[in-house]
């Protein structure tokens, strides 16, 4: 804390006393159910202290790191008191030790009445299940019931001690990662030290994997993030789902070493019903299991208001198979948008819970932690976590919808307000793919050896698809300046451009003309910049009607598109018929030779392409 200073070294001091203290009254309050209430407000205060040290920063990492194992350390004496998923692990370690596949049955098959403790068979939540653990964590399973002995509570103790490790070694990694303002938000989160340390959930190992992968691919060795990403997905399934984000980076040098890795460590559990019996348990947690999913619930209950009908045995199916539709579009999207590998992990798995049935608070931990190597925090994620907490108050009768709508209500809120503009220029970007396609058959064969100027470019999405489909050297204008890529970009009045006679081979002008203030003299520049063919597309209206709403549909996008900045523009916005446009066309005595329409009701489109050795002298 060498950085801190005076008042602030005083304020932020008394923070984090006051984190620590809170901390243990969590502890102290989540062992017993009647302190539930409690339990939910120590976390809310944690969590706002969490979210406002993360905020202020200053912290230097190796404090950030010390004060994270401090913050475990308090936590890590508590038994299984919020969940009991750590009986399940240790059922399945103990039948490993006695030589006995945990896939082949359910704890309450008679044929394990001779191996199984009955005081533990009763604590199990779903003892007419099969384990549907991955391999991963049935080996954690294994070594905790192996070191821990006959008692329960020490093989318990020894799996969270396996559990707390894995996830500090995540951590440490993690700090390799991620500044240590970021690390802060997910290192002292309440959510993480409860779930991790407190209730040794194995989404402590799912960390360690998942950064790893991350590790590994930031230093360009394709085959040992394929290795960390194969361990992840045996020990919970779902990051499984990422490896054709590796794949498009590192090929089949990612993909190989991941499938071997997945084979040799799955080998020992393999028996000719393990498969079965662990899809048909994942069927059933889908069809029969949901816990605080908010979009899942939201449908629900709005089919049952309109008509009677409970769908929940059929819909959580169904919001599995959407997800996987889903999948194929992020893969495109991330090979189109070049993501960086943690933000397209964070997209698929956010997707994931979007759309799954059953949400309980450590599922995120994985997701928490990717976003942390971000250069913004997710606060949509960090308030959904922090809401869930709350739900804790389900088991003890307490308001769990109040804490569901909340955190999925703020979620929403919190996306749309920080967020926004992410999921603007996805948009944007996607639009673009829209026109080069419309416009690619009319751009040179040898692209590669044309100059290319996009008039009126906006963010230059369109320029750059130009730029990467074509291998066209490309340079944007505009008149504002809002570009958002890498392409030279130059600002110019509207009038007059700052490039010799004839300096590009085409010159684009795609939804611009609408927009400028003389459209003439942009179409006189247009021409004497090129020296071969001008491609035009613009909106066009037949009636009045069609006028106003393509009026006040681009007047709205704009503005949100520009943050208000093309307001100005707003006064010299000019849609014209088709006819019309022909006309300017030939008043400038410039010769059409290529037209097409496509659009139909609000928004018509017409391209237009004008060949420069048509134009005549005047």
């Amino acid at each position: 804390m060498s950085r801190l200073r005076g008042g602030s070294l005083l304020l932020r001091s008394g923070l984090l006393l006051l984190l620590v203290a809170a901390t243990v009254c969590m502890a102290a309050f989540a062992n017993q159910l009647s302190l539930r209430y409690a339990f939910v407000i120590s976390s809310f205060v944690a969590g706002g202290l969490v979210f406002a040290l993360g905020r202020i920063g200053g912290f230097s990492l190796r404090f950030v790191l010390t004060l994270a194992v401090v913050l475990r350390l308090l936590v890590a004496w508590l038994p299984p008191t919020l969940s009991d998923d750590a009986y399940r692990y240790i059922w399945d370690g103990r039948l490993q030790v006695e030589g006995i596949n945990p896939y082949n049955y359910v704890p309450s098959d008679p044929a394990l009445d001779s191996h199984g403790d009955p005081d533990l068979l009763s604590r199990l939540n779903s003892p007419e299940f099969y384990s549907v653990y991955p391999p991963v964590s049935q080996f954690i399973f294994a070594l905790g019931a192996l070191a821990g002995g006959e008692d329960w509570l020490s093989t318990f103790y020894t799996i969270k001690l396996l559990l707390i490790a894995t996830e500090l070694a995540g951590l440490f990694l993690l700090a390799r990662l991620a500044e240590p303002r970021m690390l802060i938000l997910y290192a002292w989160n309440p959510l993480v030290i409860m779930e991790t340390a407190g209730q040794a959930h194995t989404e402590s190992a799912v960390i360690l994997f998942l950064v790893a992968c991350l590790w590994f691919a930031w230093r360009g060795s394709g085959h040992w993030a394929g290795v960390a990403l194969a361990l992840a997905g045996w020990v919970k399934l779902y990051p499984f789902v990422l490896f054709p984000f590796l794949w498009r980076r590192f090929g089949w040098s990612a993909v190989w070493p991941g499938v071997i890795a997945a084979i040799l460590v799955a080998a020992p559990y393999a028996s000719p019903v393990a498969l079965p019996h662990v899809a048909e348990s994942l069927d059933l947690y889908v069809r029969y299991f949901e816990f605080n999913a908010g979009p899942y619930y939201a449908l629900k209950e709005s089919w049952r208001f309109l008509t009677g009908v409970d769908v929940s045995k059929t819909l959580g199916p169904a919001f599995r198979l959407i997800f996987l539709a889903l999948l194929p579009f992020l893969y495109v999207l991330d090979a189109r948008l070049k993501w960086p590998l943690e933000r397209a992990f964070t997209w698929a798995l956010g997707a994931f819970f979007l759309l799954a049935t059953t949400v309980h608070p450590w599922y995120i931990l994985g997701l928490l932690a990717i976003a942390t190597v971000a250069s913004r925090p997710s606060w949509h994620w960090l308030w959904l976590g922090l809401c869930s907490m709350g739900t804790y108050l389900f088991y003890g009768g307490g308001p769990y919808w109040s804490f569901v709508i909340a955190g999925w209500g703020g979620w929403l809120v919190l996306v749309v307000l920080f967020r926004q503009d992410e999921w603007l220029q996805i948009l944007q970007r996607f639009r673009a793919s829209q026109k080069y396609r419309r416009i690619s058959p009319y751009l040179p064969e040898s692209s590669n050896q044309i100059r290319v100027l996009d008039l009126g470019a906006g963010e230059g999405y369109l320029g750059e698809h130009i730029r990467d489909r074509t291998g066209a050297e490309v340079w944007l204008a505009d008149v504002l300046p809002m570009n958002r890529t890498q392409l030279p970009s130059t600002l110019y009045d509207g009038r007059k451009l700052p490039f010799a006679d004839d300096a590009f081979d085409v010159v684009v002008l795609y939804f611009v003309l609408h927009h400028c203030e003389d459209q003439h003299a942009v179409l006189r520049e247009a021409v004497r910049t090129c020296r071969g063919r001008v491609i035009i597309v613009e909106s066009v209206y037949e009636t009045s009607r069609d006028l106003r709403v393509l009026t006040f549909l681009d007047t709205l996008a704009n503005r949100w598109r520009s943050g208000g900045r093309m307001r100005s523009q707003e006064e010299h916005l000019l849609f014209r018929t088709d006819a019309e446009w022909r006309r300017i066309f030939r008043d400038m005595r410039i010769s059409l030779r290529k037209h097409a329409t496509w659009g139909r009701f609000v928004h018509k489109q017409v391209l237009y392409v004008l060949e420069k050795s048509s134009v005549i002298d005047e």
